[in-house]
């Protein structure tokens, strides 16, 4: 990170820009007199990033600090916290770099600018960050706070952005945060968002394992009898009796690929939900465990059952989290399984990869659809 400057006017674009370029000039001086090779200053994007609160400035230098050996930007963070004491608006702008990783010599860098508020000065915050948007590049909305439809921050940014990216692992209430996300995607015309989830493509794994199932052709007269669904997560340890993120969208994904209604819960276990195709009736169930090798939330383990328990397939995780082992019984025969390396992806690693998409993901926003509704319904 190089140095850090305050900018005593944070509505003076022209003050910014003449700031950003003496800052480019101190680095490119003091490359020259080590005889290092030269600084980069390359921009293929636009990223802004809303956080709740400054504690998180820092893990998101770190994210964009990695982000840019692949994506050269101009960053907009924007840390608001609305509940403290009102604070008007502060500017400060620095960069980030990082050496390309094809010839490993040259720093490219991104420009980054951070905007602090608290209190009633956080609405100001879209206003001060979105004139300094770069024209004609693709603008990025990393949003790292509660979500809310009527939010008015939230919604001027998304008007600017091309794409939103989300991370549901952090939800605080994953069911509610969920329906938030439905309601985004009902909207209609301008409004209409295209939207990621950092969470979704960390299952990408996991509903390959359980699309390959269905890919054999011996194993679907099995799997169309499936009546029970079995998931296990790492608990929430705050949070007990709380189905995370990712168990809800696994459902989701796998009640709207193969047209299973919901049809309600049940009364034993706690967590269970009933779906239904054909007459034939589908029991999903919940199970926390304790992995303290594993962050809170993630997935562990999801079994396919059919009626007469006699075939059962399974996608598991080792240990170490780093492989998913498939496991599948018919009748009395043992198939063949497969190991499957899980990839440990770097934040900046998955919103990398989510900054090379534009289009919509329809069957995450198929999943979403389905995700919150059991608990809604469940109260």
């Amino acid at each position: 990170m190089l140095q850090q400057i305050h900018v005593p006017n944070t509505l003076d674009v022209e003050a910014i820009e003449r700031t950003l370029a003496e800052l480019w000039q101190q680095s490119a001086g003091h490359d020259q007199a080590f005889g290092d090779d030269a600084v980069l200053r390359a921009r293929v994007a636009g990223l802004m990033v809303f956080l709740q609160d400054e504690s998180l400035l820092l893990d998101t230098q770190q994210v964009i600090a990695e982000l840019s050996s692949s994506h050269p930007c101009r960053a907009l963070l924007m840390a608001g916290d609305r509940n403290a004491v009102a604070r008007d608006i502060e500017m400060y702008v620095s960069a980030s770099c990082g050496s390309q990783k094809r010839s490993g010599s040259r720093n490219l860098c991104c420009e980054e600018i951070t905007l602090t508020a608290q209190g009633h000065f956080v609405s100001e915050l879209p206003s001060a960050a979105l004139p300094l948007l770069v024209p004609d590049l693709p603008i990025f909305l990393w949003w790292r706070d509660q979500l809310g439809v009527e939010d008015r921050v939230f919604s001027q940014l998304c008007e600017a952005a091309d794409r939103v990216v989300i991370d549901s692992a952090d939800f605080q209430d994953p069911a509610a945060e969920l329906f938030t996300v439905a309601q985004l995607f009902q909207r209609k015309g301008d409004e209409a968002i295209v939207l990621s989830d950092l969470n979704w493509a960390r299952l990408t794994p996991w509903r390959a394992s359980l699309a390959n199932f269905y890919d054999v052709e011996d194993y679907c007269a099995e799997l169309d009898r499936i009546t029970d669904v079995v998931i296990t997560f790492v608990a929430e340890t705050l949070k007990p009796l709380t189905v995370s993120s990712q168990a809800l969208l696994i459902v989701g994904w796998l009640a709207s690929r193969l047209e299973w209604r919901f049809a309600g819960a049940t009364e034993m276990p706690p967590l269970a939900f009933n779906f239904e195709k054909n007459d034939r009736l589908i029991k999903i169930s919940f199970n926390e465990v304790q992995r303290p090798a594993m962050k809170p939330g993630r997935l562990c383990e999801i079994e396919l059952k059919c009626s007469d328990v006699t075939s059962t397939f399974l996608v598991s995780r080792s240990e170490d989290g780093r492989h998913l082992e498939t496991q599948k019984t018919i009748g009395e025969r043992s198939c063949p399984g497969r190991l499957v390396p899980v990839g440990n992806w770097s934040t900046a690693q998955m919103l990398s990869r989510e900054m090379e998409i534009l289009c919509s993901d329809k069957i995450y926003e198929e999943a979403i659809r389905v995700a919150p509704v059991i608990m809604e319904k469940r109260s």
